[in-house]
């Protein structure tokens, strides 16, 4: 029986990635999928005839530089499409439209529900509030809390001090947001 230095249980865009550092580093790795498909969140599949579906490849804007580069992503085929909007066609026949123009996108939801329009700013200017929160961390190791080791406590007092630089009410938001 052959055995492997590591195995990565999953082979969505997080386990791919995670195999191909662990391979990279020398190890023999073994990464399974209970899918017939790879990729994760990433994949754009064929559900219907001539109709491609992508339920998550849009989030690609999450994936940092440093992995793109150190993978040679670019070599292997990988294209980053930047997102263009969208369609929702609607029974009746109306449709409504998602546009990476922000002022064409508010007047598309104002064109049915103004106070619809107004509260989807509100979560557009949250979400990118704690997405921009949340990058500074993505590729940072995460602290031991119940460690004394100085790399746990210089990161948890890295962590402390952006909660700190947030105000109260942020603060607050932010651990809402996440639950």
């Amino acid at each position: 029986m052959k055995t492997y230095d590591a195995i990565v249980v999953g082979a969505g865009h997080n386990g791919l990635t995670n195999a191909a550092y662990l391979a990279k580093s020398g190890l023999d790795v073994l990464c399974l999928e209970k899918n017939d498909y790879i990729g994760g969140a990433t994949v754009s599949r064929n559900l219907y005839k001539d109709w491609y579906y992508s339920n998550c490849s849009y989030v690609c804007s999450l994936l940092r530089p440093e992995i793109f580069r150190d993978l040679d992503l670019a070599r292997h085929g990988l294209q980053i499409t930047p997102y263009g909007g969208g369609t929702v066609f609607m029974e009746n026949g109306d449709y409504l439209g998602s546009y990476p123009d922000h002022e064409v996108h508010y007047r598309e939801y104002a064109r049915f529900s103004k106070s619809d329009a107004d509260a989807y700013e509100r979560y557009s200017a949250d979400t990118m509030r704690q997405c921009r929160f949340i990058r500074d961390f993505l590729l940072r190791t995460p602290p031991d809390p119940t460690s004394f080791k100085p790399r746990d406590l210089k990161e948890l007092a890295h962590l402390g001090s952006r909660f700190y630089e947030m105000g109260e009410q942020r603060m607050y938001d932010t651990i809402r947001f996440g639950r």
